[in-house]
């Protein structure tokens, strides 16, 4: 049970700090979350007992489209 929450939180940090290398050109939407937001969030979470639920949006790049973290919430398992 740990492991898995622990490989769902390297997994979610990994994304998230793959995202953080590109610019956003004209980029209007919800602020994006750094990676130590996230995985803080997440840790909260995980204390709680609760599943972090990560929430991305499509942002279009120069380098093509990428997912970036908007929003983590806590919900039950």
């Amino acid at each position: 049970m740990k492991s898995k929450l622990l490989l769902s939180l390297l997994l979610v940090s990994g994304i998230v700090g793959c995202a953080q290398t590109y610019t956003l050109k004209g980029y209007n939407g919800p602020e994006v979350m750094q990676n130590t937001e996230v995985v803080q969030v997440s840790k909260q979470c995980l204390y709680a007992k609760l599943r972090p639920n990560v929430h991305y949006l499509n942002v279009k790049t120069d380098q093509g489209r990428v997912m970036v973290p908007v929003n983590v919430t806590c919900e039950p398992y």
